[in-house]
């Protein structure tokens, strides 16, 4: 019945592997969130491993290492994984080393490509494969001569298909949006995508250590949760980034963590299980009490506001699963305390 788990001492001692997206979870926006350095520092003596995976493929893991560096968080090349490096990966087992392959991207995506064994070259009708990934200077040509190649029979593989990409004007458009300009002129999809939600960045990240235990940790339940449900491991979903606790209420079935933490800070934290009575109408965690009334959920008690949402939302999740509640009809409150939390 529960799906959110407990973890009596620091989660992260619970794993080998910790998979890290970057923008919303390690920084917002390249400023550097709060917690993020002393977590990172803490996370051998627990031992567990960081792998900061990222879709963008516009920026070499030494790269990526360094800028992180510069915000005083440790991180090493070798700890990074982009859907660059994965996209390569995956060109390699399709076509084979020598490969020759048409790059739609940065020079980062190129190394990728060249490290892996492959040939890059110019000419679309060339081409075996298409190595497709993101830069602002992508142009029609470029557009076209990747439609050129992948009717002609290249594989095409993407790094990812994110509509939009944060930026300081807001979001705008991303590798999605310039997948799906190509999608239109052949009429179908990619036949590889790199990047999270999709599994293979998954994969080669939890390569790293075989047989180890992992979890992802993330802001978007739609990229980072659901795609570490698909992958099979749990999952921390954190509210530095695009979710809060208010959104979390709602999610389906397939976005739903394992774990709720304020922020990466939460992998060096215990975190308290909900307890269902027998009923199977409440949930207490932590001091407060959720519990179905009818068409509501009568919300009361006071302490760690986290265990309050920790709380709401296991009770949400799983009475929309059973009963058809509605998670969008907000929680009624019972006492002060829980009247603050809400109003937050």
């Amino acid at each position: 019945m529960t799906r959110l788990k407990g973890a009596p001492e620091a989660l992260a001692s619970a794993y080998d592997l910790a998979l890290l997206d970057l923008d919303g979870v390690v920084y917002l926006l390249h400023e550097p969130i709060p917690e993020a350095a002393a977590t990172l520092a803490a996370l051998p003596g627990l031992d567990c491993d960081p792998v900061f995976v990222t879709n963008n493929a516009s920026r070499s893991p030494e790269t990526v290492a360094e800028s992180l560096r510069g915000m005083d968080i440790p991180a090493e090349a070798a700890q990074v994984l982009t859907s660059a490096q994965v996209v390569a990966s995956g060109i390699l087992d399709r076509i084979g080393k020598g490969g020759k392959v048409l790059v739609t991207g940065s020079q980062a995506l190129r190394d990728a490509v060249t490290g892996a064994g492959l040939v890059p070259v110019d000419d679309p009708k060339a081409a075996a494969a298409v190595a497709f990934g993101y830069t602002p200077q992508t142009s029609w040509r470029s557009l076209a001569d990747t439609t050129i190649a992948v009717r002609g029979g290249a594989f095409w593989a993407v790094a990812n298909l994110d509509a939009t990409l944060p930026t300081p004007d807001g979001p705008l458009p991303g590798m999605g949006a310039l997948v799906g300009a190509v999608a239109t002129a052949l009429g179908h999809g990619p036949d590889f995508t790199a990047g999270k939600p999709e599994q293979p960045i998954y994969r080669i990240a939890m390569a790293r250590k075989p047989g180890g235990r992992a979890i992802m940790v993330g802001d978007r339940p739609d990229s980072d949760i659901a795609g570490a449900n698909r992958a099979g491991i749990d999952s921390l979903l954190v509210f530095t980034g695009v979710a809060s606790p208010r959104l979390a209420l709602g999610l389906p079935p397939q976005e739903r963590p394992t774990y709720l933490g304020w922020s990466l800070a939460a992998l060096t934290e215990p975190h308290p299980e909900p307890d269902w009575n027998e009923a199977v109408d409440r949930i207490d965690c932590g001091g407060w009490t959720a519990e179905l009334d009818g068409p509501d959920i009568r919300f009361s008690g006071q302490g760690e506001e986290l265990d309050g949402w920790r709380a709401l939302c296991e009770l949400s999740w799983a009475a929309a699963d059973m009963n058809g509640y509605d998670p969008s009809r907000p929680p009624v409150p019972v006492g002060p305390a829980a009247e603050k939390l809400l109003a937050a």
